[in-house]
Protein backbone atom coordinates (compact mmCIF):
# COMPACT_ATOMS: atom_id res chain seq x y z
CA UNK A 1 0.00 0.00 0.00
CA UNK A 2 0.83 3.66 0.09
CA UNK A 3 2.23 3.62 3.63
CA UNK A 4 4.70 0.85 2.78
CA UNK A 5 5.95 2.84 -0.22
CA UNK A 6 6.91 5.72 2.06
CA UNK A 7 8.48 3.74 4.89
CA UNK A 8 11.41 5.67 6.29
CA UNK A 9 10.28 8.87 4.56
CA UNK A 10 6.93 9.60 6.19
CA UNK A 11 5.69 8.87 9.69
CA UNK A 12 2.01 7.96 9.64
CA UNK A 13 0.12 8.38 12.91
CA UNK A 14 -3.43 7.07 13.06
CA UNK A 15 -5.98 8.47 15.49
CA UNK A 16 -9.43 6.87 15.59
CA UNK A 17 -12.34 9.29 15.12
CA UNK A 18 -15.89 8.08 15.71
CA UNK A 19 -18.54 9.91 13.72
CA UNK A 20 -21.56 10.48 15.97
CA UNK A 21 -23.99 11.00 13.07
CA UNK A 22 -23.47 7.27 12.42
CA UNK A 23 -24.45 5.87 15.82
CA UNK A 24 -22.80 2.52 15.14
CA UNK A 25 -19.47 4.27 14.57
CA UNK A 26 -18.88 4.52 18.32
CA UNK A 27 -19.57 0.80 18.76
CA UNK A 28 -17.20 -0.03 15.91
CA UNK A 29 -14.46 2.08 17.44
CA UNK A 30 -15.06 0.55 20.87
CA UNK A 31 -14.68 -2.94 19.39
CA UNK A 32 -11.44 -1.93 17.67
CA UNK A 33 -10.10 -0.45 20.91
CA UNK A 34 -11.01 -3.69 22.71
CA UNK A 35 -9.07 -5.64 20.07
CA UNK A 36 -6.11 -3.28 20.58
CA UNK A 37 -6.12 -3.87 24.34
CA UNK A 38 -6.56 -7.66 24.18
CA UNK A 39 -4.64 -8.60 21.03
CA UNK A 40 -2.15 -5.74 20.51
CA UNK A 41 -1.33 -3.21 17.77
CA UNK A 42 -0.78 -5.63 14.86
CA UNK A 43 -4.12 -7.29 15.52
CA UNK A 44 -5.77 -3.88 15.81
CA UNK A 45 -4.54 -2.95 12.32
CA UNK A 46 -5.64 -6.26 10.83
CA UNK A 47 -9.04 -5.90 12.51
CA UNK A 48 -9.46 -2.29 11.39
CA UNK A 49 -8.66 -3.26 7.80
CA UNK A 50 -11.14 -6.14 7.90
CA UNK A 51 -13.93 -4.02 9.40
CA UNK A 52 -13.27 -1.34 6.77
CA UNK A 53 -13.41 -4.01 4.07
CA UNK A 54 -16.79 -5.09 5.44
CA UNK A 55 -18.00 -1.58 6.28
CA UNK A 56 -21.19 -1.85 4.22
CA UNK A 57 -22.44 -4.41 6.77
CA UNK A 58 -22.40 -1.55 9.28
CA UNK A 59 -23.87 1.27 7.20
CA UNK A 60 -26.86 3.13 8.64
CA UNK A 61 -29.38 1.18 6.55
CA UNK A 62 -27.96 -2.11 7.86
CA UNK A 63 -27.84 -1.17 11.55
CA UNK A 64 -30.86 1.10 12.01
CA UNK A 65 -33.00 -1.57 13.68
CA UNK A 66 -30.17 -3.25 15.60
CA UNK A 67 -29.31 -2.79 19.25
CA UNK A 68 -25.91 -1.85 20.60
CA UNK A 69 -25.45 -5.43 21.77
CA UNK A 70 -26.37 -6.87 18.37
CA UNK A 71 -23.79 -4.64 16.69
CA UNK A 72 -21.15 -5.57 19.28
CA UNK A 73 -21.84 -9.26 18.66
CA UNK A 74 -21.41 -8.84 14.91
CA UNK A 75 -18.13 -7.01 15.45
CA UNK A 76 -16.92 -9.70 17.86
CA UNK A 77 -17.80 -12.38 15.29
CA UNK A 78 -15.38 -10.68 12.90
CA UNK A 79 -12.69 -10.76 15.59
CA UNK A 80 -13.43 -14.44 16.22
CA UNK A 81 -13.19 -15.22 12.49
CA UNK A 82 -9.73 -13.64 12.59
CA UNK A 83 -8.67 -15.95 15.43
CA UNK A 84 -8.81 -13.34 18.17
CA UNK A 85 -10.00 -14.01 21.72
CA UNK A 86 -13.64 -13.09 21.20
CA UNK A 87 -14.70 -13.82 24.79
CA UNK A 88 -12.15 -11.35 26.20
CA UNK A 89 -13.05 -8.75 23.57
CA UNK A 90 -16.77 -9.11 24.33
CA UNK A 91 -16.03 -8.87 28.05
CA UNK A 92 -14.41 -5.45 27.49
CA UNK A 93 -17.55 -4.29 25.65
CA UNK A 94 -19.99 -5.34 28.38
CA UNK A 95 -21.32 -2.60 30.62
CA UNK A 96 -19.17 -2.24 33.72
CA UNK A 97 -21.93 -1.31 36.13
CA UNK A 98 -25.23 0.48 36.40
CA UNK A 99 -26.38 3.79 34.99
CA UNK A 100 -23.95 5.38 32.56
CA UNK A 101 -20.87 3.56 33.86
CA UNK A 102 -19.78 2.56 30.37
CA UNK A 103 -17.51 -0.37 29.61
CA UNK A 104 -13.81 -1.19 29.77
CA UNK A 105 -13.02 0.92 26.70
CA UNK A 106 -15.18 3.96 27.53
CA UNK A 107 -12.31 5.97 29.01
CA UNK A 108 -10.12 5.25 25.98
CA UNK A 109 -13.00 6.38 23.71
CA UNK A 110 -13.26 9.60 25.70
CA UNK A 111 -9.54 10.24 25.25
CA UNK A 112 -9.51 9.61 21.49
CA UNK A 113 -12.63 11.74 21.09
CA UNK A 114 -11.15 14.59 23.12
CA UNK A 115 -7.93 14.38 21.11
CA UNK A 116 -9.85 14.81 17.85
CA UNK A 117 -12.14 17.54 19.15
CA UNK A 118 -9.32 19.68 20.52
CA UNK A 119 -7.73 19.63 17.07
CA UNK A 120 -10.94 20.55 15.27
CA UNK A 121 -11.26 17.17 13.56
CA UNK A 122 -14.81 16.72 12.34
CA UNK A 123 -14.69 14.23 9.46
CA UNK A 124 -12.43 11.46 8.26
CA UNK A 125 -9.96 11.49 6.89
CA UNK A 126 -8.52 14.64 8.39
CA UNK A 127 -4.83 14.77 7.64
CA UNK A 128 -2.18 16.90 9.29
CA UNK A 129 1.25 17.43 7.75
CA UNK A 130 3.81 18.75 10.20
CA UNK A 131 0.98 19.86 12.48
CA UNK A 132 -1.01 21.74 9.82
CA UNK A 133 -4.32 20.47 8.48
CA UNK A 134 -4.20 19.49 4.82
CA UNK A 135 -7.76 20.32 3.84
CA UNK A 136 -7.45 19.02 0.29
CA UNK A 137 -7.32 15.35 1.34
CA UNK A 138 -10.43 13.37 0.39
CA UNK A 139 -11.88 10.04 1.43
CA UNK A 140 -12.28 9.31 -2.30
CA UNK A 141 -8.52 9.41 -2.93
CA UNK A 142 -6.87 6.40 -4.50
CA UNK A 143 -3.19 5.45 -4.17
CA UNK A 144 -2.21 7.76 -7.03
CA UNK A 145 -3.64 10.87 -5.34
CA UNK A 146 -1.95 9.95 -2.07
CA UNK A 147 1.38 9.45 -3.83
CA UNK A 148 1.10 12.83 -5.57
CA UNK A 149 0.23 14.52 -2.28
CA UNK A 150 3.04 12.85 -0.32
CA UNK A 151 5.63 13.37 -3.05
CA UNK A 152 4.79 17.07 -3.22
CA UNK A 153 5.18 17.43 0.55
CA UNK A 154 8.42 15.48 0.59
CA UNK A 155 9.93 17.70 -2.09
CA UNK A 156 8.58 20.99 -0.68
CA UNK A 157 9.04 20.55 3.06
CA UNK A 158 12.41 21.46 4.55
CA UNK A 159 14.21 18.72 6.44
CA UNK A 160 14.09 19.04 10.25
Amino acid sequence: GVAASYEGKVTFIFHPVAQPWHGQSSFMHEAALAVLKIQGPEAFWAYAVEVCRRQEEFFDDQTFEKSRLQIYKELVIIANEMGFDSSKIMARLQLAGSGNSGNAVTQRMKWVTKFARTRGVHVTPTVFVNGLEAGIVSSDWKAEEWATFLDWHLSNTPAP
